[in-house]
C-alpha cells in the first residue's frame, strides 16, 4: 500500500492524465547534454536556443516562476518555467516533482546570479516519479541500499556516474592497448562441462535439450589456451565469471575479468605488458603516479619493483615459504582458521593478511 507521499504523486499522475498528458512520454529528439549547452553559451548573444532532458533534482516554486535543476548523465542545467511563457502548460508544471524526468526547449540566457538558464517555451513530461528521491543534502548514503539500487545511486550521487564512465573508458583503452599490439579479442563459452582455470566453487546449471549438467565458468583460461593450440598467437578476453562463494563489498559472485595469453612469451613479457598498460591508464587520467588506496598510497611510477612471491612472503610475514609449520603458526597469530586449509591456501591467506 502506498504511503501518503507516494499517493500524492499518484494523484498528480492521474491529474496529468486528465490533462491529456501521457505521464510516461515517448520519443524526445534534438537533446543536447547540459554541459555542452553551458559550454557553448555566448554572453550577450541573442536568440540562443537549447533543448535538454533529464531528471529534476531541485525544484523551487515561487508562484508564477518555477526554477528547476535538471540533471542528465553529464551534468546539470537550470530550467526557468514562467507562467507567461507556458500559460497553456502551467497546470502541468504545477504537477512536477523531484525525480520526474522532463524534456524542455527554449531560449538561453544568464540570470542575475550568473546561472545559465533555459527559459522553457515547451516542456514534455517523460516519466512521472512515484517515489520521492533520496534526501537532498545527504543523498543516498546507506551502503547496502546503494549496492542494491545502483540505478538510484547513479543519479543521486554524481561521483558514482563519473566512476562508471571512467570504468567504461578504461576498458575501451585496455582493448585498444592490446589490439594495437596484435592481440585478438575472443569470446569463450560461459557454460562449461568442467569448472577449470581457477580454484573456486562454481554455480551449476542444466542444459535441458542435452540433459547435461554444466558449470558457469569460474575463469576463461582453459578455452583461451585451446585457442593458442589452434594457432592464435595473441588472444585476450574481457569476460564475466561466476564464483559461488562469499558476498561483500570486496567480492561479488559475478564479476568481470580480463585474461590474455601470448605464444612464445614468458612471465616477464606478461609483467612488461601489465606495467605498461596500467601505467598508460593512470598517465591518461590522473595528475600523477601516486594514487590513494584506502588508507594507503600506491606509487605507480615506472619501472616497478619486481619481486618473487616467496621473497615478499618472507619480507612481510617473516616466514619462509618452505617452512609450512611457521606459516601455520603465523596464520594462527593473525586469527586465520587454518586447520582445515591446504598448505598452499594457508600460505596465500598469510600473504594476503600481511
Amino acid at each position: 500500500m502506498a504511503d501518503k507521499f507516494e499517493q500524492q504523486r499518484r494523484d498528480k499522475r492521474q491529474k496529468a492524465c486528465e490533462l491529456g498528458v501521457d505521464p510516461y512520454g515517448g520519443r524526445f529528439e534534438c537533446v543536447a547534454f547540459a554541459e555542452d549547452v553551458k559550454a557553448g553559451y555566448i554572453d550577450d548573444k541573442e536568440g540562443q536556443q537549447a533543448c535538454c532532458a533529464g531528471r529534476i533534482v531541485l525544484l523551487r516554486d515561487i508562484g508564477k516562476l518555477i526554477f528547476i535543476t535538471l540533471r542528465d548523465s553529464g551534468g546539470t542545467i537550470q530550467l526557468g518555467l514562467s507562467k507567461k511563457l507556458l500559460a497553456d502548460q502551467w497546470p502541468l508544471m504545477k504537477l512536477l516533482d523531484l525525480g520526474d524526468i522532463v524534456g524542455a526547449s527554449g531560449q538561453l540566457s544568464r540570470t542575475r546570479t550568473g546561472e545559465i538558464t533555459i527559459w522553457a517555451e515547451e516542456v514534455t513530461l517523460l516519466s512521472k516519479s512515484l517515489l520521492p528521491p533520496p534526501e537532498k543534502f545527504h543523498g543516498l548514503s546507506d551502503v547496502d541500499t546503494r549496492y542494491r539500487m545502483r540505478y538510484v545511486d547513479l543519479w543521486a550521487n554524481p561521483e558514482v556516474m563519473a566512476r562508471f564512465k571512467m570504468r567504461s573508458d578504461m576498458v575501451s583503452s585496455m582493448r585498444r592497448f592490446l589490439t594495437d599490439r596484435g592481440f585478438l579479442e575472443v569470446e569463450t563459452p560461459m557454460m562449461q562441462t568442467l569448472a577449470g582455470g581457477a580454484a573456486a566453487k562454481p554455480f551449476t546449471t542444466h542444459h535441458n535439450s542435452l540433459d547435461l549438467d554444466l558449470f558457469m565458468r569460474i575463469a576463461p583460461e582453459l578455452f583461451l589456451k585451446r585457442l593458442l593450440v589452434g594457432g592464435m598467437e595473441k588472444v585476450f578476453e574481457i569476460n564475466r565469471n561466476f564464483r559461488n562463494e562469499g558476498l561483500s563489498t570486496r567480492h561479488n559472485p559475478e564479476f568481470t575479468m580480463m585474461e590474455l595469453y601470448q605464444a612464445y612469451a614468458d612471465y616477464n613479457v606478461m609483467m612488461d605488458l601489465t606495467e605498461e598498460m596500467t601505467g598508460s591508464l593512470i598517465e591518461a587520467r590522473c595528475d600523477g603516479p601516486k594514487l590513494p588506496f584506502g588508507e594507503m598510497e600506491i606509487d605507480y611510477t615506472r619501472p616497478w619493483r619486481r619481486a618473487k612471491y616467496a621473497d615478499l612472503l618472507k619480507e612481510h610475514s617473516g616466514c619462509d615459504i618452505e617452512d609450512v609449520s611457521a606459516v601455520r603458526a603465523k596464520a594462527k597469530e593473525l586469527g586465520i582458521h587454518e586447520t582445515d586449509m591446504d598448505d598452499a591456501v594457508v600460505i596465500n591467506e598469510v600473504f594476503e593478511a600481511t
